[in-house]
């Protein structure tokens, strides 16, 4: 199917809306440990300024080694929502229900879905990412999107099926 999507339904969609979660996730935990640390270590070197200097270096070398894993994280879910947008007219479009769900072992509590679509006369089948939980504080919950149709763009470079939208 032709893909007739235009920007702002990209940003719109499923697909970037998860990865720009993902994204302020990862840098609100980074924010948060910055802040505790930092009260932490005022804490423990309020009455001498030796301790101050050291703790505040300490914190400084805190901010750093967990800044390089949130923030590295959190850019590369960035990147992912500009490569989406600066690609997504070259993906074609297809309409599938999502009926084959499966766990994801590296997003502890998510599921994704695998979709068959027939690309050039190819049956292909194609995991979405997990954007989908259970958990009270998701989005996108399993049951709103179990055996419901979906419109997604299929990405051949990456292998991917990108929801969307959920067909009413």
């Amino acid at each position: 199917m032709k893909n007739n999507f235009t920007i702002d339904e990209i940003k719109e969609s499923i697909e970037f809306k998860w990865r720009k979660d993902q994204a302020l996730l990862h840098l609100k935990i980074w924010l948060i440990i910055v802040v505790a640390t930092f009260f932490i270590a005022l804490l423990i070197s309020a009455n001498d300024i030796e301790l101050f200097v050291l703790g505040i270096l300490v914190w400084l070398g805190w901010i750093v080694i967990f800044g390089l894993v949130f923030l590295s994280s959190s850019l590369f879910y960035y990147s992912k929502t500009k490569y989406l947008l600066k690609n997504y007219h070259n993906f074609s479009s297809y309409e599938v229900v999502l009926d084959k769900v499966l766990t994801s072992y590296m997003y502890r509590g998510s599921v994704y879905y695998t979709v068959v679509i027939n690309d050039n006369g190819t049956t292909r089948n194609v995991d979405t990412n997990p954007y989908f939980s259970s958990l009270p504080m998701s989005k996108f919950k399993c049951e709103d999107f179990n055996n419901k149709k979906v419109i997604g763009l299929y990405d051949d470079n990456m292998n991917k099926f990108y929801i969307i939208k959920k067909v009413n």
